[in-house]
């Protein structure tokens, strides 16, 4: 309809009392225009309205007596009149017709046109005007802004979506080189919320979020921003800020109001949260015109490595949080080549008697050898244990161990067992028994000779499950460790339910051991421990003289470290043998249990 009238403006109107508005063509345009009830006039050049249907002055709510006296640009509002004006100039100038919306100023009131404004040449004695008409778009223009403004709408919270935050981030970061105002972005996420969901339904999850987004907003200041990413993850833009210690202060307060408990289907439900803060300051020129996703992508690895070091806390983004990613990430691409390329190698550490030295066990500990440089276990296991390679790995490690094993009792060296550190993601995968069944029936080895280390984590993240294959495992033969003890679990009953033969005392209890009168306390009291639960006691990281000493005298039974020996490679730790650097004991370690 539009189209169609603004096509009938441009047809020949009435003229001014009477004159032309004879011609039957005019009078039906000048019909059409008035049915159609949208803005048409005449202008002059200057804007003064020269005609006007009695439907604009309806639209304008203005008597049509008054229009007549008056320039259109009176009826504009005060931020478009500009606009209008210049409009009216180009299309005299040029007389090429114009198209835009603008915003009137009618007598109770205003609201939005699409406006549209033609040249009309003059007739004899008649100066050119210009022809405008203007349809009402103010309900679509309602429309669009409320469509816009849900569009950075998060729908079930009410808080802003990602949308908005990366408006809000741009509009910030276009100012901030002349703002030179601090400003940060805080992402988090809720512990367990997982649980929430699992245990009470996503339906009260969902009240869940909502109770946190209202909040959030209560919580921090009106300039700031709070918005949903989606999920249970939640972001702050915090500007205005005077300082990091600021915005450290606003997500103490976020913390505080999340432990609070949330009151869900009539339970009280308390959950924590994680905050990782990328903070700038603009004044110390720190402000550098990237995107939103470099902003939350640091405060996302600041989340994490505040979730790695026990949640309910925050952490703040720094460069080494990015190197470190990277390194990771170099490692994990490397991996995957070195497997196939054969670079892993196991080395193998003596387990001797403390009062004669002489060797009765090793421990396979696991190397990396890529291109010349060494990678630590402690750097590369964690990488593997997330990308799902340290079942290949463990698996490898085994077979590799028992066929060692069996290589040296070929050469007459009787080393009595092999210890084999279990991660606790290979420990858990279904085929890990199958695994270690065929590592021992490969080699041709009796099963006894093998001791599997494992940490108190892996036991107790599924006791049942654990309890059932160290069992299964025991049944073949098998003996088990519990490596790093004192330093996990504080319930001990685990000792008690499964087959375990041998505690390793932590390298952080023996290292402090000689200064520290409490480290020997608790080395005391696990060494009597394991001798009352008829375990034997194993003591890592022994380094010195004296370490060794006094583990000797508390009676440990077995020690192992660089006191004694590194780990060596199995030429290594034959050309040891052969030099009588170390000597090959009796293995009677075991016989010394009371049980299992």
């Amino acid at each position: 309809m539009t189209s169609f009238a603004y096509d009938v403006a441009l047809a020949p109107e009435p003229a001014e009392r009477g004159t032309a508005g004879d011609r039957p063509a005019g009078r039906e345009a000048w019909a059409l225009l008035e049915a159609s009830g949208a803005l048409a006039m005449r202008v002059d050049i200057q804007g003064r309205i020269l005609q006007a249907t009695e439907a604009t002055a309806d639209l304008l709510v203005y008597p049509h007596e008054y229009l007549l006296r008056t320039s259109v640009l009176d009826v504009i509002a005060p931020e478009s009149r500009d606009s209008v004006a210049a409009l009216l100039q180009a299309c005299a100038r040029d007389r090429a017709a114009r198209r835009e919306r603008v915003r009137f100023a009618g007598g109770i009131g205003g609201g939005w046109l699409d406006l549209r404004i033609a040249h009309q040449p003059g007739e004899p004695n008649t100066p050119p005007s210009l022809l405008l008409f203007g349809h009402d778009v103010t309900d679509w223009v309602e429309n669009e802004r409320q469509l816009n403004a849900r569009a950075f709408l998060d729908p079930l919270t009410g808080v802003g979506n990602r949308a908005f935050i990366r408006r809000r981030i741009e509009q910030y970061m276009a100012g901030a080189a002349s703002a030179r105002v601090p400003f940060a972005v805080a992402l988090m996420d809720l512990d367990g919320f997982k649980n929430i969901n699992d245990s009470l339904g996503h339906e009260f999850g969902d009240a869940l979020l909502k109770e946190v987004g209202a909040r959030l907003q209560d919580t921090v200041r009106s300039q700031q921003s709070v918005a949903r990413l989606g999920g249970d993850e939640f972001v702050l833009m915090l500007d205005g800020l005077e300082s990091e210690a600021e915005a450290i202060r606003i997500l103490e307060r976020v913390i505080h109001v999340c432990r609070q408990p949330f009151l869900l289907g009539g339970c009280h439900v308390r959950i924590t949260t994680s905050i990782g803060l990328a903070f700038s300051s603009a004044a110390s020129g720190n402000v550098q015109p990237e995107s939103e996703s470099h902003w939350l992508r640091r405060a996302d690895l600041a989340m994490y490595e505040a979730k790695a070091l026990g949640k309910n806390r925050y952490c703040v983004y720094s460069p080494e949080l990015d190197r470190r990613l990277d390194e990771q990430f170099r490692i994990e691409q490397s991996m995957f080549e070195a497997v196939q390329n054969g670079e892993f190698l196991l080395h193998y550490q003596p387990i001797v008697w403390p009062a004669t030295g002489e060797v009765c066990a090793v421990e396979a500990l696991m190397r990396w050898d890529h291109a010349g440089e060494f990678i630590r276990p402690d750097v590369f296991i964690p990488v593997a244990e997330k990308n799902g390679l340290i079942k290949h790995l463990g698996a490898w490690a085994l077979r590799c161990a028992c066929a060692q094993l069996a290589a040296w009792d070929a050469q007459g060296l009787q080393v009595g067992h092999m210890s084999v550190n279990v991660s606790a993601v290979q420990f858990l995968h279904p085929g890990f028994f199958e695994s270690v069944r065929n590592a021992i029936q490969d080699a041709g080895i009796s099963a006894d000779r093998l001791v599997l280390e494992i940490t108190e984590s892996a036991l107790m993240t599924d006791p049942k499950a654990a309890e059932d294959l160290l069992m299964s495992l025991r049944a073949l033969g098998l003996r088990f460790a519990v490596d790093d003890f004192g330093t996990g679990y504080s319930s001990l009953s685990y000792l008690r339910r499964f087959p375990l033969s041998a505690l390793k005392v932590d390298r952080s209890f023996v290292a402090d051991m000689v200064d520290s009168p409490h480290a020997r306390t608790i080395v005391s009291a696990v060494l009597s421990l394991a001798r009352e639960l008829g375990l034997v006691a194993i003591a890592e990281g022994v380094e010195t003289d004296a370490q060794g000493e006094l583990l000797a005298a508390q009676g440990c039974n077995l020690v192992q470290g660089w006191r004694y020996a590194r780990a060596l490679s199995p030429l290594d730790f034959e050309q040891a043998l052969a030099d009588g650097r170390l000597m090959l004991g009796r293995d009677e370690v075991f016989s010394l249990q009371v049980a299992g």
